[in-house]
């Protein structure tokens, strides 16, 4: 109830009060339109070869952030062995916690995927898929991971197989049955997947051994869950258990399900996310954020601080349903840093950090253009090593948000979050395509926000006031930044 009471006030109550006028001595600070950044080199790999100290489960899973990739896309090669070429340029991003799509032989194929095969439809889950590489390459990458400092994390798909996975002969009994025959997950998006029965003690037992036994034949630092959200939680708690006796795990569960955790350490934002393309679109303002925000994840997670949310412009199923050009029209870089603000942890979807805006799909041939001609690597460089040097944004909990006021709002959003006194975070951003002239209108429970800042983008400092004027260009966004940036 407390909590609640600390964040009425910011959300909604203080929007109604008549705000100062600015003094006379402190002039709007003029934004150079869209965006008031300074362009600056791509972020270079690093050249010291000394294997990066280890750090605490506990600092990393917090910590870090995420970058999501395809080993058919992300190289030229299109294998292990690419990936691990490249682990160093998502090193010098900002990433910490590498997330491979399915490694897993893959199975039978529908209409779609057609001839190329979908990695979530698998059919086996002792082998890996041949066109990536070999156990010896796979090893081979997770240790240059982690001589770099970084993790990896495997996206597992326990909930279904493909149709041509040796389970189903072999164990006919672990599948759910309908009218006689095995069900597909879904008789329309899914059909070409067959669903699990999670009731079955040796399904689970079977599961529990083989992921298990890939932990420790790759030493790799944790799954990604396909359908997490369909699947019974205590089967997970005891998965960690058994997992746990050899490294602690980082558990990513594909549900926006509360009651996730904390048997996983990070659930989906499919709150606040969904809703993000409607608000580009002028279909909703984005004080619309601050409903669903406050009622799904402030208010309920407060009792939960070690609880994550994934915080994404994108990810793989939006992969061909939209494109980040579709979805935020001019302000992808905008809402951008509102993802990578918000409480949770940043993700990184491949291609995204080079503005790459056409669908992938499942096709070998398919590559990524690394041709970044509008500047976005410098861009996600400095959002992702701001939110891993910064503990405003990284710390635990969410009871550090605070919602700032604009007076006019209009298509205007911003907020504060802190760690201490030293460590302060003050985000400005126009989501929308005309030009916005505002001020900052602080609730009393928000507390004084004036103070000296760094600008991330441009690296100038400046001092704001608790009633500052700014003006901010379509698409525009500011980032004051107190401790440290990188």
């Amino acid at each position: 109830m407390e909590l609640w009471k600390a964040f009425v006030p910011a959300l909604f109550v203080a929007c109604a009060a008549t705000p100062a006028a600015p003094p006379a001595e402190t002039p709007p600070m003029d934004v150079p339109h869209v965006t008031g950044e300074t362009p600056s080199p791509p972020a270079k790999p690093p050249v010291d070869e000394k294997p990066a100290e280890p750090v605490p489960f506990e600092v990393w899973r917090q910590r870090e952030p995420i970058y999501e990739l395809y080993i058919r896309h992300f190289s030229e090669k299109g294998n292990f062995k690419g990936v691990e070429e490249r682990l160093p340029e998502l090193k010098a991003l900002g990433v910490g916690i590498v997330w491979l799509l399915p490694v897993n032989e893959i199975g039978s194929i529908d209409e779609i995927d057609a001839p190329h095969g979908n990695p979530y439809a698998v059919k086996s889950y002792e082998k890996l898929n041949p066109e990536y590489g070999t156990e010896a390459d796979l090893k081979s990458l997770v240790a240059r991971a982690h001589e770099l400092g970084m993790h990896v994390i495997l996206d597992w798909v326990p909930n279904h197989t493909a149709w041509d996975n040796p389970l189903i002969t072999q164990h006919p009994d672990w599948y759910a049955y309908e009218n006689g025959s095995i069900k597909p997950v879904s008789k329309d998006e899914f059909a070409w997947i067959a669903q699990l029965d999670w009731s079955k003690q040796g399904l689970r037992d079977y599961m529990t051994d083989v992921m298990e036994s890939w932990v420790k034949t790759y030493d790799l630092d944790g799954f990604r869950i396909d359908f997490a959200h369909s699947m019974p939680v205590d089967f997970f708690k005891t998965l960690r258990a058994r997992l746990e006796k050899h490294k602690p795990v980082f558990l990513l569960a594909e549900s926006g399900n509360i009651d996730a955790h904390p048997t996983f350490d990070m659930t989906y934002d499919w709150n606040v996310y969904p809703m993000l393309g409607d608000v580009a679109h002028g279909q909703k303002a984005p004080s619309a954020i601050d409903d669903v925000l406050l009622h799904t994840q402030l208010v309920p997670y407060q009792s939960l601080p070690n609880a994550l949310v994934m915080r994404m412009t994108y990810n793989h199923d939006d992969n061909g349903r939209f494109t980040l050009g579709q979805r935020y029209k001019g302000g992808v870089k905008a809402f951008a840093v509102l993802a990578s603000m918000l409480p949770g942890k940043p993700l990184v979807f491949d291609g995204q950090e080079v503005g790459y805006d056409t669908s992938l799909g499942h096709d070998p041939k398919v590559k990524i253009d690394w041709n970044d001609k509008d500047g976005y690597r410098p861009f996600y460089t400095k959002l992702l090593r701001l939110h891993r040097a910064n503990p405003a944004l990284h710390q635990s909990g969410m009871g550090d948000f605070r919602k700032i006021d604009l007076a006019p709002a209009e298509r205007g959003y911003s907020f504060v979050r802190r760690h201490g006194a030293d460590n302060t975070v003050l985000v400005v951003l126009n989501l929308g395509e005309t030009s916005l002239t505002t001020k900052l209108a602080p609730a009393e429970n928000v507390g004084s926000i004036a103070g000296d800042y760094v600008d991330l983008f441009t690296g100038d400092g400046l001092h704001i006031e608790d009633d500052q004027s700014l003006s901010l260009g379509p698409w525009g966004y500011r980032v004051f930044v107190r401790g440290p940036v990188e």
